[in-house]
């Protein structure tokens, strides 16, 4: 009895403690709220979750309407008051608006220790662009601007995006910043210093300016293309122990992209500023059986890389071998610039005069709006024959299989003065004279078929072109394997050659390549392969601007390779 007794005052002593703790640490509660409302459309808004007297992690909500930029960043207040003591954890979150419509922000739910807390849900009244926002005007303290050097340009012709952060406030810490993908363009980033603040006066307020991007943008399709989703996250210190989150975004800039004047050339090279094609030969005499090189070099301002090897109709006595591509282009603030160079090593196989092909084709003149012609200039070269070098009247060329020569009459020997088979000797040699009835027609018939051929290929040099898609690749591939540990120079030069690839299967022009359209004719030509190609052009993309997130660059090659051989087994060109 005793001990009970003494139990009961130890219980209600523990029970007041603990009454006495909850009441001094106070009563628990969740809010949210936001910094502005009304707001416009494009504006940055920032949304506060405020936890008092609780501690729980919270992420981002995804709000309908608004866009998450950046977050959280935390702040924490505690305090002592009559004996209570009190605390507060907030998380605030950075979004832009995208939505001509009010916005709802629903109710969030989360933890406490005596049950599910609530917050209140509200609405946030959206009002339409401003004047000043259309016109990148009244930049404030601090703006993100996404500058254009042209904004009406035709397809494949090159402009370049400068991403500029403008500051009037003092002691700002940029501390993020997100470059968007420009969807609807083949891109090349400019090289330039590491940015650094420099003045400009503007509107007579003085900023400072810092350019931490220029991306020089090759339009792949017609139409209004808009760019935005250039932001920054950063912390504006307003005193030596205050400041405040700052966080702005750039209003989206529209870029007008026009179709090519029709009727477009079948032979179209491509869109350019400046172009000329040149052919160099290193000699212009040279022995039977002796290789030499020749040159066709393209140079000029534009879209340089999209370049494609040209179709030469070379002399049946010349075996050619595949060119070596060889680039020396800069990517500068007018666009591409420099030469490419396809260096053909050829080999005559017969004596005499020839005149080297020339590139034949148009290209688009931005400067003038107009189709210009490739100036021919033929150039000539002289074959003696060399010692050792047979009378053959076959030779082997990279676009005919067996080839009779123009030459082949002129050795003909005419001063034979030898014995012959007799008349009568006729009758003992049939089977020799059997053979050769059998065999003589056999021969025609292959140079008939040779001939033929190479009739098609002329009258057709868009299926030769398709039938040598899978050579190209395969160089194209040979060469990107060349950079397999660096991966800034192997993504870009696999992707040129599987874009070479895809664009020969199509019988396409540089000029007409648009991602959509490309993936819209492999679902119609190789059905079963489109999904794979739709998810490697993803990641050859990918490579251009997140470059982290991909699997290995002998991945990607193995990939590229067995895709090649999937096309070209289930392709069809009806």
């Amino acid at each position: 009895m005793s001990n009970h007794l003494s139990i009961r005052p130890l219980s209600l002593s523990i029970a007041f403690i603990l009454f006495a703790m909850v009441a001094a640490i106070g009563q628990e509660s969740f809010n949210v709220t936001i910094n502005k409302n009304p707001i416009r459309n494009g504006e940055t808004l920032q949304l506060s979750l405020s936890l008092r007297n609780l501690r729980r992690d919270v992420s981002a909500p995804q709000i309908k309407g608004l866009k998450l930029l950046g977050g959280p960043s935390t702040s924490q207040n505690n305090s002592w008051v009559n004996g209570v003591s009190s605390s507060e954890i907030r998380y605030t979150y950075t979004y832009q608006v995208q939505s001509n419509q009010d916005i709802n922000i629903p109710s969030f739910t989360v933890a406490g220790s005596t049950g599910k807390l609530k917050s209140n849900a509200f609405k946030v009244k959206v009002l339409p662009r401003s004047a000043k926002q259309q016109k990148q005007r009244g930049l404030g303290e601090v703006a993100c601007v996404i500058e254009l050097s042209k904004r009406n340009v035709f397809i494949g012709e090159p402009l370049v995006a400068s991403f500029k952060i403008y500051n009037r406030a003092n002691n700002l810490d940029v501390r993020e910043y997100n470059v968007p993908e420009m969807a609807g363009f083949w891109t090349e980033q400019i090289e330039m210093p590491d940015a650094r603040w420099e003045p400009e006066v503007i509107d007579g307020r003085r900023y400072n300016v810092a350019t931490v991007r220029k991306v020089l943008l090759f339009p792949q399709k017609t139409g209004d293309i808009t760019i935005e989703g250039f932001n920054l996250i950063g912390y504006k210190r307003t005193s030596f122990f205050d400041g405040k989150n700052v966080s702005v975004a750039s209003n989206p800039v529209k870029i007008q992209v026009d179709p090519l004047p029709e009727p477009i050339p079948n032979r179209m090279l491509g869109v350019f500023s400046r172009f000329r094609v040149q052919t160099k030969e290193k000699v212009t005499t040279c022995e039977t059986n002796e290789a030499l090189t020749v040159d066709y070099v393209y140079s000029g301002d534009g879209h340089l890389k999209f370049i494609q090897e040209p179709d030469l109709k070379w002399p049946g006595e010349f075996e050619v071998y595949d060119p070596e591509i060889i680039d020396r282009i800069k990517v500068t603030n007018t666009g591409e610039s420099g030469s490419r160079t396809f260096r053909y090593v050829v080999i005559p196989r017969a004596p005499g005069e020839y005149i080297l092909p020339s590139v034949e084709g148009q290209w688009f003149n931005t400067r003038t709006k107009a189709y210009i012609d490739v100036t021919r200039t033929e150039k000539s070269i002289t074959v003696e024959r060399g010692n050792g070098s047979g009378t053959s009247g076959l030779a082997y060329n990279s676009k005919t299989d067996i080839q009779v020569l123009n030459q082949d009459i002129r050795f003909i020997g005419t001063d034979w003065n030898g014995s012959g088979l007799a008349r009568n000797r006729w009758q003992s040699s049939f089977p020799l004279s059997t053979g050769w009835i059998v065999v003589g027609p056999s021969l025609l018939a292959l140079v008939f078929i040779g001939k033929r051929r190479k009739e098609e290929e002329d009258r057709n040099p868009s299926k030769t072109r398709q039938r040598k898609a899978k050579t190209t690749v395969r160089n194209e591939l040979r060469a990107a394997k060349k950079h397999i540990d660096d991966p800034d120079l192997f993504f870009p030069a696999l992707g040129n050659g599987i874009e070479q690839y895809l664009l020969a299967k199509l019988a396409w022009s540089a000029s007409q390549y648009q991602r959509e359209a490309i993936l819209e004719a492999i679902e119609h030509r190789a059905p079963s392969t489109a999904d794979q190609w739709k998810k490697l052009l993803d990641q050859l993309d990918m490579a251009r601007y997140a470059p982290g997130a991909l699997p290995a660059p002998r991945e990607m090659i193995t990939l590229s390779e067995n895709l090649v051989n999937q096309t070209e087994k289930s392709w069809t060109n009806s």
